[in-house]
């Protein structure tokens, strides 16, 4: 049996080394591998919020256009996205966009923990 401390901060631990290795290790598959990471910790952190939250809260259906998944991974996609600009741009000039990208999936992310961990 885990203990609680690590079965909890494990979806944050997949992320972070997922990206570490995009970010820090140049060969593609280094790259892939942290691509694969962060959406496994992605999809857990998902399926976990999903089966924690109340019966009687908002449904996702009444929010939005966005499919499910596609508003749940959004911030994972702009982190992914924005290490791997970071890690293979053909140029100089498109770190400002892989900053901005990393930045906006960071903030996503952290506004849906709080928001989440507020209306339990």
């Amino acid at each position: 049996m885990i203990p609680e401390r690590l079965y909890e901060t494990l979806p944050y631990l997949y992320v972070i080394s997922g990206a570490q290795s995009v970010l820090w290790l140049p060969h593609w598959t280094a790259a892939l591998s942290g691509v694969v990471l962060i959406f496994v910790g992605a999809v857990v952190w998902v399926i976990r919020c999903e089966k924690r939250r109340s019966p009687y809260g908002i449904k996702f259906k009444e929010q939005g256009v966005l499919p499910f998944w596609c508003y749940e991974l959004q911030p994972f996609i702009y982190l992914s996205g924005g290490a791997l600009l970071f890690n293979y741009a053909p140029s100089y000039l498109l770190y400002p966009s892989a900053m901005i990208l990393l930045v906006l999936g960071i903030q996503l992310w952290l506004c849906r923990i709080c928001w989440r961990s507020h209306s339990k």
